[in-house]
């Protein structure tokens, strides 16, 4: 089973962050030499939102070619359900509505592991295993 990759995976990775820019290069790595994996859209949304909010909104469209030229990565979609599905999520998960949404995609594609180091939102959720290694 592919694993979920979040937006800190790829913000880490393509703002060269100090603590934990290599292990998401690592981990971006071995989905462009081949280990499936998918994300959503409103992943990808996440990371245009704080690019722009870094005044990098000339590296936007550039970091999103990247990233979906990654073939093994499939970007999913959210559906109306999983808007709902993820505003409940925000209640009995404790999460934020993006990580809410992201979680009832999760649960819906039967994913159990998810490629971050969010131990605040996704690491509350019972059933899923982070990894950032």
């Amino acid at each position: 089973m592919p694993r979920f990759v979040d937006a800190n995976v790829f913000i880490y990775a393509f703002t060269g962050h100090s603590l934990f820019g290599k292990t998401a290069k690592n981990i971006l790595e071995r989905i462009e030499n081949g280990e499936a994996a998918i994300t959503s859209t409103l992943v990808l949304c996440e990371v245009a939102w704080v690019l722009e909010a870094m005044g990098r909104q000339d590296s936007i469209k550039p970091t999103l070619e990247k990233l979906m030229s990654f073939k093994p990565l499939k970007v999913v979609g959210s559906n109306s359900d999983d808007l709902l599905v993820g505003a409940n999520n925000m209640a009995t998960e404790k999460l934020d509505f993006n990580d809410g949404v992201d979680l009832a995609l999760i649960m819906r594609l039967g994913i159990s592991e998810v490629y971050s180091n969010d131990q605040k939102h996704f690491g509350r959720v019972d059933f899923l295993k982070l990894i950032f290694c």
